[in-house]
This record gives structure tokens, C-alpha cells and sequence, in this order.
């Protein structure tokens, strides 16, 4: 399994278009990589304020979704 580390900032105003039907999310890792990956693995971090802090996302060796922490 490999991990990949992001600082994620997503206001409810952009966490309402993801309802909406924009489902992808375009970061920049920690180490400078650029990553998309489906808004969906955060929906269990929403609060009020929207989605954030930075989360460890752990993926197979053939680049699949396995699992979201959040570090901070």
C-alpha cells in the first residue's frame, strides 16, 4: 500500500457544488505531486465549516482508493 499526504480546503460552498455533480478534487500533495482523486472519501469529514485539514490517503500498488485518515 502507498500513502500520499494532502492539505485539503474545501469551503460548504464547494463541498455543496461536489453534491452537485462535481465529484473530482485537484491537489497538490505535500511532496509536490498532483493528484485527483473522487470528493466521495471526504464525506465523512464535513462539518459546518466545509471540508478540512490534511488527510493521508492510502492507495493499492495499481493506484486504487483504499483508505482516508485525517493527520491534522
Amino acid at each position: 500500500m502507498d500513502i500520499i499526504d494532502v492539505d485539503i480546503h474545501l469551503s460548504p460552498e464547494e463541498v455543496q457544488r461536489a453534491y452537485e455533480g462535481v465529484d473530482q478534487v485537484f491537489a497538490v500533495a505535500l511532496d509536490g505531486r498532483s493528484l485527483r482523486f473522487p470528493v466521495r472519501i471526504l464525506w465523512q469529514f464535513i462539518g459546518h465549516d466545509g471540508i478540512h485539514g490534511r488527510f493521508r490517503i492510502h492507495y493499492s500498488a495499481n493506484k486504487q482508493f483504499e483508505s482516508v485518515t485525517r493527520l491534522l
